[in-house]
This record gives structure tokens, sequence and C-alpha cells, in this order.
């Protein structure tokens, strides 16, 4: 059997056994080809698993709700609410409407063989970038068990169709980068950049860290600038063009439910990203969260100490540093658009800047210090699934018990449009309605009404539908639970606050509470 050893950095086929090792890094490579494959299939199925168990048990939370409409509407429906949010693209949505997407499984499905494809990218890359075979299995291994790709993986959102545009868009830079710019290459290039740049806005990252590359080594790249340049004008004309439409009627968008993020905020991003981050620390995640973090402290310092040498770090380098920088600059300083999600652009170098950093060590060491990572990414994202705190939005159960209960001359109470949306959407399934008539139910929407005051206790009786206003940039799964009559959490917090004696039942879901109040109210106690 085949095996691969290292010599100068270079895989050598045909040597029996690894007497080679990498004199920069002091790496061995003792896995062959059949060994690779076999690694590589284990790995795709461990990450196959992690993505579909389950994948419609979850009722889609409020962007999701927001996909299903762009997905299931007419198409002039579908364009308006993308065009109205003024923040989003249409690719990925317009995308959906060419597959099955009638269930919550299906709509989420090509979000998740996107995630697996991404695996099986991450290891040819790669292998293709740093002829190491076992580095490119600790790659796939680590992507397929890492939590927030997990996750983003199990939504029916673009970022998992981002990591694989990001990760495509990188490799084939490198190769240019090397001299391999045929015409072929250059238009799969062009193409590929033009469909992340219509899919998703922070794919200009990846644009910004090419120009890094042109800007350090002006000398030894300056003579394909030019055709480079002439790309991503090309591949700029889609969204640029999307951008003025949607703008040319500005949309009232805010986005004010994203706080400026603070200093702190870099590192649980980065938390975020390797390991997981849920809100909690756990002394379970210790060992792997210093060991990430020391890996890519050293991997950010390699790269810019050797970026003479290799270029191919030095672009991952940039690829973390660009996005990040520029992100919390425009959100500290203008408007905040800081979110995690926003970020998975940066995941591919993220990872393999970590990878290299390790096994520059002794074998043991580097192996011991990824198998540590490899297992507190799968205890994350295991302990999410049997907890259920990857349930973010339960609108599903809600709207059930809502429709079991509800009585003609009821009022349901929702605070906006999204909430409205989701709701509904799920009550029209649970209510054909329990007696085989449909129900008199009128719906009442906070952010209609100028004054809330304005909305007296009528003679029937109101369901309030709260969904939970607390938010963070870093979680992905539950949020924290919070107080229903909180008057400064939002318009429906302060709405229950002064109709407080009117309550008679709380019922708690993930993600949501749904109150009922009646003429007679009930006896709450202050701290439910």
């Amino acid at each position: 059997m085949r095996s691969y050893a290292v010599e100068a950095g270079q895989a050598v086929a045909d040597a029996r056994r690894v007497y080679g090792t990498d004199a920069r890094f002091g790496r061995q490579v003792t896995v062959g080809p059949r060994y690779f494959l076999a690694g590589a299939l284990l790995i795709m199925i461990i990450g196959l698993v992690l993505r579909l168990w389950n994948l419609g048990g979850a009722s889609l939370w409020t962007d999701e709700v927001l996909t299903a409409i762009r997905a299931q509407a007419p198409f002039r429906e579908s364009l308006k609410s993308i065009m109205s949010a003024g923040n989003q693209t249409p690719i990925y949505f317009l995308s959906l409407r060419l597959f099955p997407n009638s269930t919550e499984a299906l709509l989420r499905l090509p979000s998740a063989l996107l995630g697996l494809l991404g695996v099986a990218l991450l290891m040819a890359t790669a292998l293709r970038l740093y002829r190491n075979p076992e580095m490119a299995l600790w790659a796939g291994a680590l992507l397929a068990v890492n939590p927030f790709h997990v996750w983003l993986s199990r939504t029916a959102r673009p970022y998992s169709l981002v990591f694989v545009l990001s990760l495509v868009i990188a490799s084939l830079f490198l190769h240019m980068v090397r001299g391999r710019r045929s015409w072929l290459l250059w238009g799969i290039f062009t193409v590929v950049s033009t469909i992340a740049y219509i899919t998703h806005f922070t794919a200009v990252g990846l644009l910004g860290a090419q120009a890094m590359i042109f800007a350090f080594n002006w000398r030894a790249h300056s003579h394909w600038f030019r055709p480079w340049l002439a790309a991503q004008a090309i591949a700029a004309v889609p969204v640029l063009t999307w951008t003025y439409l949607a703008l040319h009627d500005p949309p009232p968008v805010a986005s004010y439910w994203i706080p400026r993020p603070e200093l702190r905020d870099i590192p649980l991003t980065f938390w975020n990203m390797t390991l997981g981050y849920d809100g909690v620390f756990k002394w379970a995640v210790a060992p792997g969260l210093l060991i990430a973090t020391l890996g890519l402290l050293l991997g950010l310092g390699y790269a810019l100490s050797d970026r003479q040498r290799d270029e191919r770090n030095f672009f991952w380098l940039w690829l973390i540093v660009g996005p990040l920088t520029f992100t919390f600059l425009l959100s500290t300083l203008i408007v905040s658009i800081y979110v995690d999600r926003y970020f998975m652009v940066m995941l591919p170098a993220l990872l393999l800047l970590m990878i290299q950093a390790w096994a520059r060590f002794s074998p043991r060491l580097w192996r011991a210090a990824l198998g540590v990572i490899l297992v507190t990414c799968l205890y994350t994202v295991l302990f999410s699934f049997v907890e259920g705190s990857y349930h973010r939005d339960d609108w599903r159960d809600a709207a059930a018990y809502v429709a079991e209960r509800a009585e003609d001359g009821d009022a349901i109470v929702l605070e906006r449009d999204n909430t409205f949306e989701a709701f509904t959407r799920y009550y029209q399934q649970s209510a054909p309605y329990q007696a085989g008539e449909t129900q008199d139910v009128a719906f009442i929407l906070l952010s209609e009404m100028a004054d809330t005051d304005a909305l007296r206790q009528p003679a029937g009786r109101l369901w309030a539908v709260y969904r939970n206003p607390n938010e963070d940039v870093h979680r992905l799964g539950l949020m924290p639970d919070f107080d229903p009559f909180n008057p400064d959490l939002s318009a429906m917090g302060a709405w229950l606050s002064a109709h407080r004696l009117q309550v008679l039942e709380i019922q708690t879901f993930n993600g949501l509470k749904v109150l009922l109040l009646t003429p007679d109210g009930g006896a709450i106690p202050a701290g439910k």
C-alpha cells in the first residue's frame, strides 16, 4: 500500500514507511491513500448524521419563516419580500424555489447538504494546497463536528452556501497566486465570485483578502492585477444592480437589535466559531477553549512572520483579520452589523490556520491538542441535541396550544409582522380545529397600534404570544429566559406589564411565552 513521506514540505509517493519530516513544522505524514479515503468516508458519515438528524423536528424560527415565504410564495411576492429587507440578496432564496420545500426538513435540506459539501471541499482544499493527507483529515473532522457550522447547516439560511463559495474562491485564487491562470480558471473564478457576492454581502471580505496579497507583494503579482480587477468588476455588476434597485426606495430597515460590539465580543466570536458558544461557561470546554485560542494566536503569528515564504497562510490571515476589523469598526462607529453568523466567510481560514499552528509541534502533542478540540465540539453538538436547546422558537407547540384552547370571540395579540407570519404558519396547521369548525378569532399586531393603551380588554379573552425579546449576536440556539412583564424589553412587555392583573395563565415554550388575559384576571405571582 502506498503512503506519503514529507520532505521539504512536499508529499513523496511510493514510500513504504515514513522517514522524512517537514523541516519547518517537524511534521510526519503516515496517512496513505486507503487510510485517507476510509477516514474521509467516516468523517462524511459523521457530518451527514449531525446535519440531518431530526432536521425537521424544530419549528422554523422567525428568519427561517421569511425563507419559507420567499421559497413558497408567488415570484413577485418573494422578490418583494427580499427587497423589503434592504440588506439581503436574492440568489439563495430564489434557488430554493427549484427544489421541494413544503416541510421544515425539505426547506433546510439544501443547507444541510451544502454543509456536508463544505466538509468534503475543505478536505480536498487542504490536500491540494498543503499536500498533507493527515492535515486534510483533521480539517474535515473539525469542520464535521464544528458546532457553529453544524447549527448553521441545519438552518434554512444561506450561511453553509457562503462557506462553500468562500472556500472555492479562496482555493481558486491561491492557485492563481501560484501561477496557474488559465482562461478556464479565470472563467470559473469570475462566475463563482459573482454568485458569492449576490448570495451574501459579507462575501466582499474575500475581495479584501485578495487585494492584500497584491498590496504586500506587488512586484510578484502586478502583471496579473488587471485581469483580476476585471474579473472583480464583472462579478460585482449583479450585486451592485440589486443594491441600487433595493435602495432606490429605501425600506425602513433597522438593526436595532444588534448592539454595538465591545472588545470582549471578538474572543466570544472566536469561541463560537471554534467550539460553539451558548452563553454558559462549562469547565468541560476549558481545555478545548485554551487549545483553540493558543492555536489561533500562533497561527496568525506564523502566517504574519512567514508572509513572504507562504502566501497561502498570509491570505488566510487577511480573510480573518479583514472582515473582523472592518465589521467591528463599522459597527462601533456607524451602524452595528456585528453578528457571528455573518463571519462564516472566514471559517475556512480559521480552521486551517489553527491546524497548521499546532502541526508545528511534535506529532503526539498536536494530535492530542486537536483531538481535545474535536471531542469538545462533538460534546457541544450532542449536548444541544439531548437538551433540546437547538429548538430556538417553538412556534409549532405554541400555536397548537392556543388552537386547542381558543374560543370564538378570542383575539390573539402578537408584536410584529415577523412573529405574525411565524405563528399563523403553524396556527393554520393546528386549527382545522379540534371540533372540525373554523374559529372566529381575531389577530392584533401591537406594531400597528399608535398607542397600546388604545387596546382595551374586550368582553372576550386575549391570547398574548410573546417571542423572547432577548437577542444575542453570538448564540444561535435557545436564548436566555425572560420576564414577560418587564416593560423595558419591548412594546409587548410594556403592554403586559400594564395588564398584569388580567393574566390568568402563562405557558412557556422554547423562545416563547403564551399568556391568557381575561376580564376577570387571575393571580399570577409577582415573580412569575
